[in-house]
């Protein structure tokens, strides 16, 4: 039984039947992905305006070099905090935690 599974199966029996959690569940990360890509959209522009900050007269590089650290963090890590919930409900759990 699959993480997902277990939540499912703690719902009533009629949410059950027609599947709503599991579709919920689905909604939720397809939402949460959406929200991710326009992060990472977001991340990708402010990366973009911290390149032009460099030019400046008075830049101080350490802190737009740490500025630009967090939104690269933010870009690459995005979809693979998805993936990763994903992978997550669908991990079987131990027979004794069902």
């Amino acid at each position: 039984m699959t993480k997902l599974e277990a939540i499912i199966n703690g719902r009533k029996l009629t949410e059950k039947l027609f599947g709503l959690k599991r579709s919920q569940v689905k909604r939720a990360l397809e939402a949460a992905k959406d929200n991710a890509e326009k992060q990472k959209e977001d991340a990708s522009v402010a990366y973009d305006e911290l390149f032009a900050k460099m030019a400046d007269e008075d830049a101080d590089y350490q802190s737009i070099i740490n500025a630009m650290l967090c939104h690269k963090q933010l870009i690459i890590s995005a979809d693979e905090a998805i993936e990763a919930i994903k992978k997550d409900l669908d991990t079987e759990i131990p027979e004794a935690e069902k």
